[in-house]
């Protein structure tokens, strides 16, 4: 998952944990992604992902081997990636603690091996963790946030609210992005580098395959070992309620995994961490809101 954002889709789905509240540092590994120490029980401190662009918690095949895992019998399930889907086994980690959260043993996707955030993360940590919390990242000063329910953090400068939808079942975080003054339909993927549009959205922006500037790209297979052509192009105007980002080059694709996330016949966008990665935001999910700090 170099460039892709990292969508996990199964097809059964765990329900959040409850536990204790807590905060701690947030690192970016060797491919720039976000990431946070977890403990699992047998094994110490672990380098896992932190996504809300999954589903439920996943063990890339290095986690797997080095905890001796084996899968869990009758357990498979389908993910979708960026560029397509593909059946996995699933595995039960052994109990798993993060931020002071006893997220118990979690039966947990594994990736396949073409899929990492670098060699020295393990995992990601997916909406089975993260559902029952209002989840601050603090991409300014490098701390994760697990908070109670309402227990929203300071903030000196106040915070921009918008609401968000969870996509039904998913869990997925929905949220009306404006691009060059055109609403669009996102889903926050912190496991995701590269912002993302389908050509619904951009031809809505005024951009076409003929217009000016477009550059030609291709995305490295990722969680399904898909390939993916694509386009990038600059956009000036981009905003999430009040809150405006400087003028950026954004991704134009039909990604596959806009059809199973129901993002393929209006326009749609993957919003990843190249639009949000020097920001402090809170995913409050019980709330159904996003926060940025001004």
């Amino acid at each position: 998952m170099k460039m892709s954002p990292g969508l996990l889709l199964p097809i059964a789905l765990a329900l959040p944990v409850a536990g204790q509240a807590g905060t701690q540092d947030l690192q970016r590994s060797s491919t720039g992604h976000v990431v946070t120490q977890v403990q699992i029980r047998g094994h110490g401190p672990q380098l896992f992902g932190v996504d809300t662009g999954a589903s439920a918690t996943a063990l890339y095949e290095h986690g797997r081997a080095r905890m001796g895992l084996v899968p869990e019998p009758g357990a498979q399930i389908e993910i979708y990636g960026a560029g397509g889907s593909q059946m996995i086994q699933r595995y039960r980690l052994p109990r798993l603690q993060v931020a002071g959260e006893d997220a118990g043993q979690l039966l947990v996707s594994g990736f396949p091996a073409s899929a990492k955030h670098g060699e020295e993360v393990m995992g990601v940590l997916g909406r089975d963790v993260l559902g029952s919390y209002m989840v601050e990242f603090d991409l300014v000063s490098n701390r994760l946030g697990l908070h109670r329910p309402g227990a929203l953090p300071a903030a000196t400068r106040g915070w921009d609210e918008v609401p968000i939808r969870l996509m039904p079942e998913i869990g997925f975080v929905m949220l009306d992005v404006t691009l060059d003054g055109v609403p669009v339909t996102a889903v926050l993927d912190t496991g995701a580098s590269r912002t993302f549009m389908n050509w619904h959205a951009a031809r809505a922006a005024g951009v076409t395959p003929g217009s000016a500037g477009l550059q030609t790209a291709t995305m490295a297979s990722g969680v399904t070992r898909h390939a993916f052509d694509y386009h990038t192009r600059s956009f000036q105007r981009i905003g999430i309620g009040d809150t405006a980002f400087r003028p950026s080059t954004l991704a134009i694709g039909d990604l596959p995994v806009f059809v199973p996330m129901g993002m393929d016949q209006a326009p749609g966008m993957i919003l990843g961490l190249d639009l949000m990665g020097d920001r402090r935001f809170v995913v409050d999910y019980p709330g159904k809101r996003l926060l940025i700090e001004r």
